[in-house]
């Protein structure tokens, strides 16, 4: 039985059971770590954004500039690693695109803990742990990751009856203060949040399991400041979201079920994260049932990537990552889409297999970002997301035995 989506890392793209990333197994030892509670702003009706515009279902195919079919110029990659750094195997990473420190989650020395968490700073390439054990104790684990230069965010999780709290807490220059904030919580019906950091800022997405005993009930997105006694609600979804909540300059972009009356849409919308009511910016509706792997909207556009193909959908329907606003035309990648996209203005990177497409819409012309030596079947795997002039992106390589050994990561100026 499949609990999760899969989701953000190449590990996790298994068609069955548990995903690495979203559900790593073990736990962890106790620690004696205080937690203060917030509590949630209750529901308001007029933070719910109404759908704008009709379902694209797009058959003209001239609105389908098809970047690797013939309509863009390949040209050699211009784009050069700023700095690598070898660590050790097991290290994930997560970068939130203006920040100067990535999320690490580790394997630790210890046989204490399944993993613990840290930090990599991208100037120096430092990497430092910062939590060694769940913060509730045994039998709770991490689970996943996030960090700004202002905020520190993680989810520990109950492996025995998959139970979860989501944790922020003041960080600045490479270190926490204060005390852990538990800003969320559920149990084995809902999911472990998927979520995202922005200044001192943690987002995150609240929904019940597909499976579980909650189907029915609403998923919300709430946002929570450092210093704040509760968290505020962002959204509501009559259903649940299609993909991660992700940050992009100022813009928040989120994917929830519209038109709920006709069937199922997804709608990719844009928010002014500035706003006291959270503006809505922009909004293109994915034809019926088509449901996003990734979203975001950077440059006055939407960024998003199909994993499946859908009849009776149109060129919104295919497989392969889009950019482009309501009434296109799209830029059109034709590749199975693995991660998020990073960008910087014009210029796109989007993960291909062991590879990266760099994509400039402005020069028409894209690039190939190869992987390191020995990497592992799927290559890089960019960490970044969101607007960026830094892309950080990270593989594991093989020894001389061809075994996994070491992480290799990069940092490379968009």
């Amino acid at each position: 039985m499949r609990l999760f989506r899969k989701q953000d890392h190449p590990a996790d793209r298994s068609r069955g059971g548990i995903t690495r990333r979203r559900f790593t197994q073990g736990a962890a030892a106790a620690a004696g770590a205080g937690i203060a509670a917030i509590a949630l702003s209750s529901c308001s009706s007029d933070k719910e954004q109404p759908s704008s515009g009709a379902p694209q279902v797009v058959t003209d195919e001239s609105q389908i500039i098809a970047v690797l079919d013939g309509d863009f110029k390949s040209k050699s990659n211009t784009i050069k690693a700023s700095a690598t750094w070898s660590l050790p195997l097991g290290t994930l990473l997560f970068h939130s695109g203006g920040s100067s420190w990535a999320a690490a989650m580790l394997t630790p020395e210890s046989a204490a803990s399944v993993n613990t968490l840290g930090t990599l700073s991208l100037s120096s390439g430092n990497l430092t742990t910062l939590i060694e054990t769940a913060s509730l104790g045994s039998p709770y684990g991490f689970f996943d990751v996030r960090c700004s230069d202002q905020v520190y965010a993680w989810i520990e999780i109950n492996y025995n009856d998959r139970s979860w709290v989501l944790l922020g807490q003041s960080f600045s220059g490479g270190a926490l203060s204060g005390k852990p904030v538990k800003l969320d919580e559920g149990n084995k019906d809902w999911e472990p949040p998927r979520f995202t950091v922005w200044k001192s800022s943690v987002i995150w997405q609240k929904m019940p399991l597909a499976t579980g005993n909650r189907t029915t009930d609403d998923s919300h997105c709430y946002i929570w400041t450092v210093g704040s006694d509760k968290g505020e609600e962002v959204y509501v979804s009559h259903g649940r979201f299609a993909t991660t909540p992700r940050v992009s300059g100022s813009t928040l972009t989120i994917v929830p079920r519209v038109n709920e009356d006709n069937g199922v849409y997804y709608g990719l919308t844009a928010l002014d994260i500035t706003s006291k009511s959270y503006d809505k910016i922009d909004q293109l509706v994915l034809p019926r049932s088509v449901a996003p792997f990734d979203a975001t909207y950077t440059n006055n556009t939407f960024v998003f990537s199909i994993e499946a193909a859908y009849s009776n959908a149109g060129s919104l329907g295919k497989m392969g990552t889009f950019v482009g606003r309501e009434g296109g035309p799209y830029l059109y990648v034709r590749r199975e889409p693995l991660a998020q996209v990073a960008s910087n203005g014009t210029r796109y990177v989007i993960k291909a297999q062991s590879s990266h497409y760099v994509v400039d819409s402005d020069a028409q012309t894209y690039s190939v970002l190869a992987a390191p030596d020995r990497s592992l079947d799927y290559g890089d795997y960019p960490a970044t997301e969101g607007e960026t002039n830094q892309l950080l992106t990270y593989a594991t390589v093989r020894d001389d035995e061809g075994l996994p050994a070491s992480v290799t990561a990069r940092v490379f100026a968009l």
